[in-house]
């Protein structure tokens, strides 16, 4: 707050049966040589009257007149015809106000104050005034009267949400969400959901519902494939297959497949015959077991010789046994076990004096497919060379196969 002082100097003059009065201090005032009050603003008359000079006022003439047009208020002068601002004021008569530092869109009256313009609040006016639509918190704006939204809000009073950038078949609930309509999917709602049926790899689908077929599918859900163009008698389980069917062969199927059907007794000993085309040598045979070669002409056929004997007192026998097979076998075995290891595998016994005459030997021979097994529990060593064929013709009587 600023208080100002006004002084007023009154010249008090009286008169008294017509002569003039002077107050004893202003008569005192000009009885004080001139050297003495150099700074003084003032003559004295003949009679003692104090006469200022140009430009001063006062009942001792020291105040100065200020510039014509100061503001007698906001300005003030130090010697006549000046014109000094008080703080918080400025111009040539100190007529104009210094507003608050910052104010932006406002005005003074007094100094150092800010009044708004239309449209503009805050302390510095610096806020514009939004229009009465737009929401408080979700809008703002730049210029007054305008609407702008903030981020996640749209709509000409920013009352509704925004969905998420990039959202194509959604709508939001709160801002920068984005819901998917029924028959899409994703993040933003960017994939169709196909029909129920549609095959998830091999179809898809541009809409809701529908469903289309990658290239090489067809069919209504896409679970048929193309076979390779031109495939005759073959069908595919991948795009551009062409499996042929059984009595065909080719790279397109139509080369009839008949060797088997030309040479029925082409695969021995059972075996199944299947004809193929001339570049894979016309037939092939899928032998039984047991059986080999190309038509399935050979056959594995092997011994085992058990030998057994009441004691048990013996712990190891070893046994060397050739064996000579026809029709093409493979050449005599000679295998040497541990003979306490191996299991009985026992199919018919023949009974042999034992070398030392006191113990008989019991001889089981049986056909097998795997090995030759031979075991005793007597301590000795026997040595046995058979001749035979894969037929039970030199078998006697108490040996079978």
């Amino acid at each position: 707050m600023l208080h100002i002082s006004v002084f007023l100097s009154f010249l008090i003059v009286c008169e008294v049966n017509g002569a003039r009065f002077v107050p004893k201090w202003k008569k005192q005032a000009c009885e004080i040589p001139a050297s003495q009050n150099e700074h003084s603003h003032y003559v004295c008359t003949d009679d003692g009257e104090l006469k200022c000079l140009p430009g001063w006022i006062g009942d001792l003439c020291d105040v100065p007149i200020c510039k014509s047009g100061c503001d007698p208020i906001q300005g003030y002068c130090n010697r006549p015809g000046e014109c000094v601002c008080k703080l918080g004021y400025y111009g040539d008569r100190c007529n104009k106000c210094i507003p608050l530092p910052g104010c932006q869109h406002g005005f003074c009256r007094d100094s150092f104050e800010c009044k708004c313009r239309e449209g503009w609040s805050g302390v510095f006016c610096s806020d514009p005034v939004c229009g009465k639509e737009c929401h408080p918190s979700r809008g703002y704006c730049d210029v007054p009267g305008d609407c702008k939204c903030r981020l996640g809000w749209s709509g000409k009073s920013c009352q509704q949400c925004q969905v998420l950038p990039g959202c194509q078949h959604g709508y939001c609930e709160k801002p920068l969400e984005c819901k998917c309509y029924s028959g899409y999917t994703g993040l933003l709602c960017q994939i169709p959901l196909c029909s129920k049926t549609c095959h998830p790899q091999r179809g898809y689908c541009r809409k809701p519902g529908e469903c289309r077929c990658k290239v090489g599918w067809w069919g209504k859900n896409c679970e048929l494939c193309y076979p390779y163009p031109g495939c005759v008698n073959g069908d595919c389980r991948r795009p551009w297959e062409c499996n042929c069917k059984e009595g065909w062969g080719g790279m397109l199927c139509d080369e009839e497949l008949t060797y088997c059907k030309d040479n029925p007794d082409i695969c021995e000993n059972g075996a199944r015959c299947i004809s193929m085309t001339k570049d894979d040598g016309n037939y092939r045979c899928l032998c039984r077991e047991g059986s080999y070669g190309r038509n399935c002409e050979y056959t594995d056929v092997y011994f085992t010789t058990t030998i057994k004997t009441p004691t048990t007192t013996a712990k190891r026998a070893y046994i060397t046994s050739n064996l000579t097979l026809s029709h093409g076998f493979p050449p005599p075995i000679t295998m040497l076990e541990d003979l306490d290891k191996l299991a009985l595998n026992v199919s018919s016994t023949t009974a042999y004096p034992a070398t030392n005459g006191s113990d008989k030997l019991n001889i089981s021979t049986t056909l097998s497919t795997t090995s030759i097994k031979t075991t005793t529990t007597s301590e000795q060593s026997i040595t046995t060379d058979e001749t035979t064929s894969p037929t039970t013709d030199n078998l006697s009587e108490n040996e079978t196969f």
